[in-house]
């Protein structure tokens, strides 16, 4: 009897040992999704990060981005421009910002072209984000479908206010990960040919690394990253 009892009492211990070692699959995943990081090119590596936002965007909220209010509505509970566009969405997004050189407020149209190379795939159409912001000079910005780039799909576009053009290309690759995300982890943002912003959409929260919101690269930079953040919805 002895004998059982102390074969028994060793078989829970090591049961126990198990448990405490090995976490559960769930738990592994919500360690593994915060800890993920974009990978981020060297010309923005020294600059600030700054957390924005919130977990679920829902169809209306506002938040704060280093102590400036945006409030934004949405067409639909979930939007991602790497999903389709739900059905009957034909405005995505409003949005407003109190910017340091007064409120920027943004009306955001969304359509779905013809055909596209994802779609003959058999994945998802593509959708077209096209958003304006009318303060003078007016400001516009288009992003789609863009070239595949390391055997993903991509997502490319532009945003324009006046003389100042500002490129937009999803990104694909976490720090420490050797293989490419099929949908985006986050964006790159370039000015003349260089990356000087980032917005990291891997994390529980955006991450933005940008030049000073005074000046118009820093603007232009953060009205592209607010659109994008907003219809970037964890999967």
């Amino acid at each position: 009897m002895r004998r059982l009892c102390a074969a028994l009492s060793l078989i829970a211990l090591l049961a126990g040992c198990a448990a405490v070692r090995e976490p559960s699959v769930a738990t592994r995943d919500v360690r593994d999704s915060r800890d993920a990081r974009m990978a981020q090119p060297p010309s923005v590596a020294g600059v600030a990060e700054e957390t924005f936002g919130k977990a679920a965007w829902g169809r209306q909220g506002e938040f704060n981005l280093h102590g400036q209010r945006v409030r934004y509505e949405r067409g639909a509970e979930r939007l991602a421009l790497f999903d389709a566009l739900p059905a009957g969405v034909a405005t995505p997004l409003r949005f407003s910002w109190a910017a340091p050189a007064g409120d920027s407020a943004a009306v955001c149209e969304g359509w779905t072209p013809a055909a596209s190379a994802a779609s003959r795939n058999g994945g998802p159409r593509p959708w077209v984000l096209s958003c304006r912001w009318g303060s003078a000079p007016a400001a516009m910005l288009q992003i789609g479908e863009g070239q595949p780039r390391g055997g993903q799909l991509s997502r490319e576009g532009a945003y324009r206010r006046g003389e100042l053009t500002l490129g937009l290309r999803s990104a694909h690759q976490l720090e420490g990960v050797a293989s490419a995300q099929s949908t985006a982890v986050g964006y790159e943002m370039l000015h003349q040919g260089t990356v000087v912003a980032t917005l990291d959409l891997s994390g529980p929260l955006p991450r933005l690394r940008r030049p000073d919101p005074g000046t118009p690269l820093g603007r232009a930079v953060t009205e592209a990253a607010l659109a994008l953040a907003l219809v970037s919805d964890a999967r």
